[in-house]
């Protein structure tokens, strides 16, 4: 049986600078499927984004349909490099990917990710009995004045990293900033999964962070990419806090 790849749709509101994971993109190894999250009760999905100005997509203008394809949706295909494109061997490289890479494990190494677009695609967190894990990008490093032209001299491959809550933060409710062993602050958790965490903070979960790879040489949204690790029992977790988690959580078992 084809293991079930999903990716989280997230659209980026400019005028608040905060994530909406507005859609899921799933394929089961015969077809790829696409709909809006609509459904879910959790905050920041399509309906809130509606609210804050988001218009849906065109290639998907029907807010309740479950679209269907064989091939990669041409709206998501086109955000990610052809294979007869010349040096395309160079980028399956880049990103440690091999050369059975399908188009799904492309667009989620590269995030589907486009000059001045607001869309990139982002990993779930995964659910397997209680082991919970997901992987991406730590933000906000160039914007940490202290550190962000020598930041590399403060995170090294296998660190692990702390996320602590900012309750503060006037921008983002909630927002998570994450800690360096010794204390510096180096950036913060990406939005779409800051709700999250956020959520397993406040119920006391322990989350470990390790640091997988530095791209010093890349843009800034690649500089430092984490491995989140957690233990929960989601049927047991607070009521007020769930419904922040569920939308994000995918259960790969019973």
């Amino acid at each position: 049986m084809h293991a079930i790849k999903s990716l989280l749709v997230v659209w980026k509101n400019t005028k608040d600078n905060l994530y909406y994971h507005v859609g899921t993109l799933n394929y089961d190894g015969q077809k790829y499927t696409f709909e809006y999250t609509f459904k879910s009760n959790s905050p920041r999905t399509v309906t809130e984004a509606i609210r804050r100005g988001y218009r849906l997509h065109p290639a998907f203008p029907l807010l309740q349909k479950t679209y269907q394809s064989e091939e990669l949706f041409p709206a998501f295909d086109r955000r990610i490099p052809d294979n007869t494109r010349i040096g395309f061997e160079n980028i399956l490289d880049e990103f440690g990917l091999p050369a059975t890479a399908d188009r799904m494990d492309i667009l989620r190494e590269t995030r589907g990710m486009l000059s001045q677009d607001p869309y990139s695609f982002e990993e779930p967190l995964r659910l397997n009995g209680e082991e919970l894990r997901s992987n991406f990008y730590v933000n906000g490093i160039r914007h940490q004045g202290h550190i962000s032209e020598n930041w590399y001299d403060y995170v090294r491959e296998g660190d692990s990293l702390i996320p602590e809550l900012e309750e503060d933060n006037k921008f983002d409710s909630y927002a998570v900033k994450v800690m360096t062993s010794s204390g510096v602050h180096i950036g913060c958790i990406p939005g779409i999964y800051a709700q999250a965490v956020h959520s397993l903070l406040k119920q006391r979960i322990s989350v470990e962070l390790t640091v997988q790879q530095l791209r010093p040489q890349f843009a800034s949204q690649w500089w430092v990419r984490v491995r989140l690790e957690a233990t929960i029992e989601l049927e047991n977790t607070d009521e007020r806090y769930r419904h922040n988690l569920e939308g994000f959580i995918f259960q790969e078992s019973a």
